[in-house]
């Protein structure tokens, strides 16, 4: 019934960056002429780079969801993070992971394998801000500190825990 109701309503539902600005968009390019025998330092420098890069892409457009609720909360479950440029460009290097995860029982491995770990829970975070953004904005509303942007800053501020993860990948 809610379906039903929200698809009678305008929705504004944001334009998906354009490929170029991206920040994902490259890794094509880089991992088909990385060489198969990739070592820890190499991938962990990959898995750094895809969280900031994925970082880049969460913070502006959360924080457009988080402002533009106060005014539609029709509106709140119209954040879009991961277009489908974003998520061919995620696949890409989860495959580029796997190859090097399935290599063997070496330290490369190994950190190949942490690393898919690392983007799928990254991955599957945005997933849950997309889809139950609603549901976070109204326990904020109802918490003690119904503030949504407290210093500008999304009070759930998921870039910022991706930025952590990066730093920690380097």
């Amino acid at each position: 019934m809610v379906a039903t109701a929200r698809a009678w309503l305008p929705a504004e539902r944001p334009a998906p960056p354009p490929v170029n600005d991206n920040p994902l968009a490259g890794w094509l390019r880089q991992l088909d002429g990385e060489p198969s025998h990739a070592d820890g330092p190499q991938i962990r420098k990959r898995v750094a780079a895809a969280l900031g890069a994925l970082a880049t892409l969460v913070e502006p457009a959360l924080t457009a969801a988080v402002r533009r609720a106060r005014q539609a909360w029709d509106q709140a479950d119209a954040l879009v993070v991961l277009d489908a440029p974003a998520l061919a460009e995620v696949a890409t290097l989860r495959r580029w992971l796997a190859v090097r995860a399935a290599a063997g029982r070496t330290e490369t491995a190994a950190t190949a394998l942490e690393g898919l770990l690392v983007l799928d829970a990254a991955v599957a975070l945005i997933r849950l801000f997309e889809h139950r953004l609603a549901a976070l904005l109204r326990l904020q509303l109802r918490s003690n500190e119904p503030e949504l942007l407290p210093r500008e800053r999304p009070f759930l501020d998921l870039a910022a825990a991706l930025r952590e993860a990066e730093r920690a990948w380097r």
